[in-house]
């Protein structure tokens, strides 16, 4: 573990994050699953760091209600939105994180970002090591536009600049780009637990 590795995993825990360190996906499945009650509801974003992990259809598999608007008909996502700000538990990631150990989020719809700040006591955030960056908030934002967007835009078919050409631009009315968080601590009366993954995950 470098320098920089060792200083954003001290800049969590002195956060108030609670860390788990993982070596693969799989891993992370597992952990989750122990973790997570079979009774608890689940909430989720739109993370593809959480989707690559597999645990949303296992926690299904398993009887599990997980309110996911991926997996909602159109007319359906406004309320499973809802619900998955009102779960037991809530899963998703981060899109950058400092070297301090804070976590930067960006979000178009804002469904996210709003469970993060006023939902689910307890949220786990699943965040590969490639998201770690060698700076502040501003360098965390750049690199969410830079690495994140351009590919994440890509794939929900959005006529966005960074889409069409990999590289964000300021005249963007299709933005994803919307609202941008960062979570300096942990908030009162939360938990909120970092799964710290090595394998690449999500953009």
């Amino acid at each position: 573990m470098n320098d920089l590795m060792k200083k954003a995993l001290e800049g969590m825990k002195a956060n108030g994050f609670e860390v788990v360190e993982a070596d693969t996906a799989a891993q992370v499945k597992e952990y989750l699953l122990g973790a997570i009650g079979r009774e608890s509801t689940v909430g989720t974003g739109g993370s593809m760091t959480v989707l690559e992990t597999g645990i949303l259809d296992a926690l299904i598999e398993r009887g599990n209600t997980v309110y996911s608007h991926w997996k909602a008909v159109p007319e359906d996502r406004p309320q499973t939105m809802r619900n998955a700000r009102n779960a037991d538990v809530y899963l998703t990631s981060a899109n950058a994180v400092t070297k301090d150990g804070r976590l930067v989020l960006v979000d178009g719809t804002g469904n996210r970002v709003g469970a993060v700040c006023d939902g689910p006591r307890q949220v786990y955030f699943v965040i590969s090591h490639k998201k770690l960056v060698d700076g502040g908030t501003n360098t965390a934002v750049a690199r969410i536009k830079k690495q994140a967007c351009p590919p994440n835009a890509s794939r929900l078919g959005l006529d966005t600049p960074c889409a069409r050409t990999g590289i964000c631009g300021a005249d963007c009315p299709d933005s994803m780009c919307r609202l941008t968080l960062t979570v300096d601590r942990t908030p009162r009366g939360r938990q909120f637990t970092v799964i710290w993954v090595e394998e690449p995950l999500g953009y």
